[in-house]
């Protein structure tokens, strides 16, 4: 995910996210450069399979890509987070009538200085999930948010009074900032936007997103709460069942130099990161490709796929920290569909091939007060909590070894994957789940 940038303007940013709108895309964005009062425009495009991002481009709209389907959420965060300006105005890609008018009605309270968050509303009898999901429930929690559409996808709203890094990343996104502005207890307000004519969801999809709703209001009030909230994985030897360097040292021919360069960490010759900063360089010309099948001879640990399934269902945060380089821990992330992880990074050319330097990483332990690796574990856990607002006694982590001492000392919990480390030690992945309940 994109991080939230610290100096944002007073101007307007209008993001779409977008998910295969060739069809309509072009011409959203030309309206939306018809508005004066708008000075920036992103299509999040959310996994598109089709000419979405190219068009986007075409039209002269900045473009944020997410590789693969991410959710709404993911979309309108990552997009907000994008975003140069403080006031953002939420637009759907798939509007086939949306006018200039409509943008400046949403946008209008908010330059105004009338509201901090405007909800569209439309003048055809509100949506199934709202009638009998959202606006029942509302009612009861917030009896005070009278809102017509509370799930509409056209918002507007001040990015610096909201939580914007907060937000799910599937569909209860747009009632998620309902209950947000009104515990905040911010100014709401709903504009009349006229007619809308857009793709209609069918009922399994209707389902799947009232599910996802009443979860986040369930999780919102509190009323869904777990000790812990937050869940690090080790990947090497944790998640995967074997030590990912070591196979692509294997493969490419340079195991008797990671290993003389271990065997000197050893003895602390050299710090942990020397390594990482060294081997770095195999990695130059190599594609994602390439990487993902030597990857593929990896096994996955027993029960890995599904206790993360069964954690992101039970609303946990779950993120990788790993020593691993960036196309590995990527791999596995996706393949565990885990849309988050700290790692080391490698520099992408401009051909698709990696460079074999790393990123400037802000966790490395530079100065030997820690552990001495190029990834601290303890300071990525510290910055991934503090930013969500958790304290050290919410996160929960998983490890095998050496690399994860930091880790288990800035978690509350700390569980030793098949090794006699943390607080206590598990022989399966499935046991996570019980530590977590």
């Amino acid at each position: 995910m994109i991080a939230i940038q610290g100096n944002i303007r007073n101007g307007v940013t209008c993001i779409i996210p977008a998910l295969n709108e060739e069809e309509t895309i072009a011409q959203v964005i030309r309206v939306v450069k018809s508005v004066k009062e708008i000075q920036e425009i992103i299509v999040v495009d959310d996994g598109s399979t089709d000419q979405t991002t190219t068009i986007a481009r075409r039209e002269g709209a900045r473009v944020v890509r997410h590789q693969r389907n991410l959710g709404k959420g993911a979309a309108m965060k990552d997009g907000a987070a994008a975003a140069r300006n403080a006031y953002l105005v939420f637009v759907d890609a798939d509007l086939k009538n949306l006018s200039p008018s409509t943008i400046r009605r949403l946008i209008r309270p908010l330059l105004e200085g009338k509201a901090d968050f405007i909800k569209g509303s439309y003048d055809y009898a509100m949506g199934r999930v709202s009638k009998l999901v959202v606006t029942p429930l509302l009612k009861i929690v917030y009896p005070f948010v009278n809102l017509k559409h509370p799930l509409s996808g056209e918002v507007a709203l001040d990015k610096r009074k909201f939580h914007l890094e907060n937000i799910e990343d599937g569909w209860g996104v747009d009632i998620q900032l309902v209950l947000q502005a009104a515990r905040r207890k911010l100014r709401i307000k709903e504009v009349l936007l006229g007619r809308k004519e857009h793709k209609h969801q069918n009922l399994d999809a209707l389902s799947r997103m009232s599910q996802q709703i009443i979860r986040t209001i369930l999780s919102e009030l509190e009323l869904i709460a777990h000790h812990y909230r937050l869940v690090f994985f080790d990947l090497d030897k944790t998640l995967i069942a074997t030590s990912s360097i070591e196979v692509l040292a294997d493969a490419w021919g340079f195991s008797n130099e990671f290993k003389e360069l271990s065997a000197r960490v050893a003895r602390g010759l050299i710090p942990d990161r020397v390594i990482t900063q060294t081997l770095a360089r195999h990695f130059a010309g190599r594609t994602q490709e390439e990487i993902d099948a030597l990857c593929e001879q990896i096994p996955v640990s027993p029960f890995a796929k599904e206790v993360v399934a069964k954690l992101r269902k039970q609303r946990y945060r779950v993120r990788i920290l790993s020593v691993a380089y960036s196309p590995v821990v990527q791999h596995f992330a996706r393949k565990l569909d885990i849309h988050d992880f700290v790692c080391p990074r490698l520099q992408l050319g401009h051909d698709g091939r990696y460079t074999g330097e790393l990123r400037p990483s802000r966790f490395v332990d530079r100065n030997g007060t820690c552990c001495g690796m190029e990834v601290c574990k303890r300071r990525a856990v510290d910055y991934v909590r503090k930013r969500f607002g958790f304290s050290r006694d919410e996160c929960l982590c998983v490890g095998d070894g050496k690399s994860d001492r930091c880790m288990f000392q800035a978690c509350g919990c700390s569980l030793g994957y098949q090794a006699n480390i943390g607080d206590r030690q598990i022989g399966s992945l499935s046991e996570v789940l019980v530590h977590v309940e």
